[in-house]
């Protein structure tokens, strides 16, 4: 079995755990991933597996999740299971909301989605103006100004979930890296590769049935919350409201609509100059291809991968690379960014299943998503 580490947010070594039932890791690129451990409750230093102790793979140390949910069954032949859950180390993200800076009504950048998140995490959990705001031993990995320049704001949002915004847009991954030696949580942000068959810069990875790395296979191409056209509206009422439409200006019952509420898009930015309106109508487009990227269309293969196969996982091919996905049955072929990874540890072996392409909505992005477009309709 993958032996498991154990430290505190201090960085001390609590102990190791490797006779475990089960272990499955699961590992995002655009939001962060999470865990969840199946252990007896009497073995050893299974009792170090506590609310915010920090658990690492020991043959990836980088790579860590935090603690957030434990509880013990007792089955009806008397077994006992101790179940520990918990988010990647990105999770912490996910405890911040994002303030304005002080005697300013929102915090506005204009800059690469890099710099933009990285801004962001700094303002919020890093160096924030309440010192209790900082989430100890938290740092940014250097800026290095990738992804488009963008205008971009936000006011008491949810860190994890703005990110995920700028993530999805943009398509650069982020996550927090576990860095033992300088006793350090690195937030950084990730680009894929292009590994695709119709490049030839590096050595393709191709998934297909044909080439035996695929042990089973899922394909889903759903327009269920599907829009491809977004009327943004920005502030101002009635006929003096600013709006703006965004999308690929389909026809016919090719055309979804949507609105977007718009209005705490401001009309001043960070150091209260007036925003001219070709930058109030820029940040009013962003906004309405954000939403529409939250809902594109559902195109995904979800796949049961062969470990022992042409491909070895994590030298040729990782999360976030673009591969080409191949199912000749089916009719498929597509090129599809890697965004999620499950790695699953047991007593019976390794196993391996990755989804290529968006994924499928949740039952709580979708409510979250009802919500949001609800509270638009009411303040309309």
């Amino acid at each position: 079995m993958q032996p498991i580490r154990i430290i505190d947010t201090s960085f001390n070594l609590l102990g190791e755990v490797d006779a475990y039932s089960s272990l499955q890791w699961v590992r995002r690129w655009h939001r962060p991933g999470e865990f969840e451990l199946h252990i007896h409750p009497s073995m050893q230093n299974a009792d170090k597996l506590v609310e915010d102790a920090i658990i690492f793979k020991a043959s990836n140390p980088s790579e860590a999740g935090i603690i957030r949910h434990r509880e013990i069954t007792l089955a009806e032949n008397g077994t006992e299971v101790l179940l520990v859950k918990g988010n990647l180390l990105g999770g912490l993200t996910g405890r911040r909301i994002t303030y304005p800076p002080e005697g300013s009504a929102y915090h506005y950048i204009n800059a690469p989605v890099e710099t933009i998140m990285k801004a962001y995490v700094a303002a919020n959990c890093i160096d924030p103006a309440d010192a209790a705001r900082s989430i100890p031993s938290l740092v940014n990995a250097p800026d290095l100004a990738r992804g488009d320049v963008v205008k971009y704001q936000t006011r008491y949002k949810q860190l994890d979930e703005e990110l995920e915004k700028l993530s999805v847009s943009s398509g650069l991954g982020w996550h927090i890296a576990l860095d033992i030696a300088n006793a350090q949580l690195v937030f950084d942000v990730l680009v894929g590769r292009d590994l695709t068959a119709g490049q030839d810069a590096l050595p393709p990875a191709i998934f297909s049935t044909d080439y035996d790395n695929i042990k089973s296979q899922a394909y889903v191409n759903s327009a269920v919350s599907y829009k491809n056209m977004a009327v943004v509206g920005g502030q101002g009422e009635g006929t003096e409201r600013k709006i703006v439409t965004v999308g690929d200006q389909q026809a016919g019952l090719q055309r979804y609509e949507m609105f977007v509420d718009a209005r705490d898009i401001g009309t001043q930015a960070e150091d209260e100059e007036p925003l001219s309106e070709a930058e109030i109508e820029q940040m009013l487009t962003q906004r309405g291809q954000e939403k529409l990227a939250e809902l594109a269309r559902v195109l995904s293969l979800e796949s049961e991968l062969l470990t022992n196969s042409n491909l070895v996982y994590r030298l040729d091919y990782d999360l976030g690379d673009i591969v080409t996905v191949v199912n000749r049955k089916w009719g498929v072929a597509m090129d599809a960014r890697i965004t999620e990874i499950t790695e699953v540890y047991e007593a019976s072996g390794f196993r391996l299943s990755a989804v290529f392409g968006s994924s499928a909505p949740t039952l709580i992005s979708r409510v979250k998503g009802e919500l949001g477009q609800l509270s638009s309709e009411v303040r309309k």
